[in-house]
């Protein structure tokens, strides 16, 4: 009876202990040796003061396009808000009536100057970083704006709405790369009856922090 226990007690052990082994051996075999590599982000300058210098076009509405400069004075209140003053320049081109029927200017050279001054806030909606190869990133935030201000243009001061948005990459803690897309939008009776302009723009220019 004892011979016949014992053999029966040693194969049931075996059978209890096989499967432990062999799930020590699987997980040694598939245990992955992966060395992670160490991404450095940009760190943000702690200023919250910026100033921008932009470049660009303005499709000012029967006016053609246009080169644009813009200058803007920009004062984070925190992550996700800011607050800015702007100065825009450009000059404004023929009409297609002027260039078919070959009439006098409708406007002069000075009154083709396009003068924009005004404010505006800013959300950033989408803050996050990109990539340069495995072991470096830089960071970058994508906002929207809306804000108003006054158009000199045609010998006349309008009262004018400005939204669009604008993507920022950081180059450096204190320098920034902006390429930001707006509308400027204001009545005009330029051409003898009141209507609304819609003047797009795209500009691209850099940022100092200080």
């Amino acid at each position: 009876m004892v011979n016949w226990i014992t053999p029966g007690i040693l194969a049931s052990a075996l059978l209890l202990l096989s499967p432990l082994a062999m799930a020590q051996q699987s997980s040694a075999r598939i245990e992955p040796q992966v060395k992670q590599s160490q991404v450095i982000p940009a760190r943000l300058d702690t200023e919250n003061f910026a100033i921008a210098l932009r470049g660009g076009a303005l499709a000012i509405e029967d006016f053609g396009n246009s080169g644009l400069a813009v200058l803007q004075l920009s004062y984070h209140i925190n992550e996700d808000f800011y607050v800015s003053a702007e100065y825009a320049l450009a000059k404004a081109g023929l009409t297609s009536y002027e260039r078919l029927s070959g009439a006098a200017p409708l406007l002069t050279d000075d009154e083709r100057q396009w003068h924009y001054y005004g404010a505006e806030l800013g959300y950033v909606l989408l803050p996050g970083q990109v990539y340069l190869g495995s072991d470096y990133a830089v960071n970058n935030g994508w906002s929207l704006f809306a804000g108003a201000g006054n158009v000199d243009f045609a010998g006349d001061k309008v009262f004018a709405v400005k939204f669009g948005s604008q993507f920022r990459l950081y180059l450096t803690d204190w320098l920034a790369l902006d390429l930001v897309v707006a509308d400027y939008v204001f009545e005009t009776t330029i051409l003898a009856e009141s209507k609304t302009s819609h003047n797009l723009s795209v500009a691209l220019g850099l940022a100092v922090y200080f």
